[in-house]
């Protein structure tokens, strides 16, 4: 039973890797894309941040849980066959990474989402997918967190 606990347990981890693999291959391919703007923000940077950012203690301890942000952007009209093709591989990735919609807004042609997931016990990503008519945003926030931390994250 030991053996299989452990069989299972490896498989799920070797799942959840192979996930967030994929978002970032997602954004190493467009990121070093000529058509897109690509941002890195390291976790070092995070950190310096939250401490000259007058922020309050536990705003502080959150922001440290986080080890990075990349956000890109595409100015393209959301007809053309480029952004599709981009949004249905961003889309995939979201539905097979088991991303859970923490936030949906639709207003005036402009739309934006809120996914996250959390793997293991503090492994989180979080995606905040933004588009209008002529642009597509993709923010990607890795953090070790748990579940509540997350939520708490979009207070």
């Amino acid at each position: 039973m030991k053996k299989m606990m452990t069989i299972v347990v490896s498989l799920l981890l070797m799942a959840a890797a192979t996930q967030a693999q994929t978002l970032q291959k997602f954004y190493d391919k467009y990121g070093d894309d000529e058509r897109f703007q690509y941002v890195s923000v390291s976790n070092g940077m995070m950190n310096m941040a939250s401490m000259f950012g007058g922020m309050a203690k536990d705003e502080q301890k959150l922001m440290s849980k986080m080890q990075g942000l990349k956000i890109l952007t595409l100015e393209e009209n959301t007809e053309s066959p480029f952004m599709k093709s981009v949004l249905k591989e961003l889309y995939q990735i979201i539905d097979d990474g088991n991303f859970e919609t923490a936030v949906e807004v639709r207003d005036k042609g402009e739309r934006v989402n809120v996914f996250y997931r959390v793997v293991g016990v503090d492994n989180a990503d979080m995606l905040v997918v933004t588009k209008d008519k002529t642009e597509f945003s993709c923010i990607w926030i890795k953090g070790k967190m748990t579940k509540e931390e997350m939520m708490k994250s979009f207070n």
